[in-house]
């Protein structure tokens, strides 16, 4: 390769990441401005008995997620067993730092006979999945505000783009209108196909024999998530704070980051919890240990957790990575 063409390629990689790169400027950017010497004394002195804790709560948490899936799949009569769908859960894990989100488990998900799935409808089936989660997890907040009725503002702005989103995918009339309009926009003219489906299969997900069971999973999902930022709190001896603020604090900074570009809201959240549990009492330095904690468990290790399980078991899992959500799903 000639010598002159490396700082290009260098380049075009920062381009090609640039948003997963200024995500981790902005947690740089955090931990100097809170105290990086605090910081790290914080976090090495971390409890470990607690740090041991976090690992069977988010294995159980994303256990939770994957059996919270299947029934959605089972819902659009989707030959994905549970064992897959959990699986593809962990392993789209390995992709939470690149743009998509959730939407990874589309390329990879592999009916259980070999047939192939239909993208659109899968799709479909990822978006009712995480609406749900985040309605679910949006609710956590209710107790406070029912203590502190002047806290019912981060409440609603948390809460009302989700439901107007629902009222959109709800409204055969609305949401034609705008998806044949999306669909003719350049940028998104690939996804014409799935966006076609994605209202009306969303729409026939909207019933008891589904809603029920998924919201249920999704209660145990909540708390176990929780149940995660509050172990790593605890383990830099973050205290000030009570549970249920915790939870408030935990289900606000998660719904309104998920509106970032941000992959994994990588940055934003760290930034969010971090003065939210301030405000709350909590010592700077052990908010921004119990997020970075969090952060640790709940993405990076189940990263490497997602790209070990997906060697294990089939390599071609790994082949989504050379492609962008974009095409994968198109």
């Amino acid at each position: 390769m000639p010598a002159s063409t490396v700082p290009q390629r260098v380049w075009l990689r920062i381009r090609a990441h640039w948003i997963t790169l200024t995500g981790l400027a902005a947690v740089l950017a955090l931990i100097i401005a809170v105290d990086p010497g605090k910081v790290a004394h914080d976090l090495t002195g971390a409890d470990a008995g607690l740090l041991i804790w976090m690992l069977p709560v988010v294995l159980a948490l994303y256990a939770m997620r994957g059996l919270s899936w299947s029934i959605v799949l089972r819902g659009v009569r989707q030959q994905v067993g549970l064992e897959q769908a959990i699986r593809v859960t962990f392993i789209s894990q390995a992709f939470v730092f690149l743009p998509g989100g959730d939407l990874w488990r589309v390329p990879i998900v592999k009916t259980d006979d070999g047939a192939p799935t239909n993208a659109g409808i899968i799709t479909a089936t990822v978006v009712f999945d995480d609406l749900i989660y985040l309605f679910v997890l949006t609710l956590a907040m209710v107790p406070v505000v029912v203590r502190s009725p002047v806290l019912a503002i981060p409440l609603a702005i948390a809460l009302v783009p989700q439901l107007v989103i629902f009222a959109i995918l709800l409204s055969p009339g609305v949401y034609q209108w705008l998806a044949s309009r999306v669909g003719r926009m350049r940028l998104f003219r690939r996804f014409q196909p799935e966006l076609v489906l994605l209202g009306p299969t969303f729409r026939t997900l909207v019933r008891a024999r589904v809603l029920l069971p998924v919201v249920a999973v999704d209660i145990v999902a909540v708390v176990l998530s929780i149940a995660l930022f509050a172990l790593g709190l605890a383990a830099v001896h973050g205290t000030g704070t009570d549970v249920p603020h915790i939870a408030y604090t935990y289900a606000a900074s998660q719904v309104v980051t998920n509106l970032t570009v941000l992959p994994g809201a990588l940055g934003a959240y760290e930034g969010m919890m971090t003065g939210a549990m301030a405000l709350q009492g909590v010592s700077p330095a052990a908010a921004a240990g119990g997020a970075l904690l969090y952060r640790v468990v709940n993405d990076v290790l189940m990263a490497l957790l997602g790209l070990a399980i997906a060697f294990a078991f089939d390599r071609e899992y790994l082949r989504a990575f050379r492609r962008t959500p974009e095409k994968a799903v198109s």
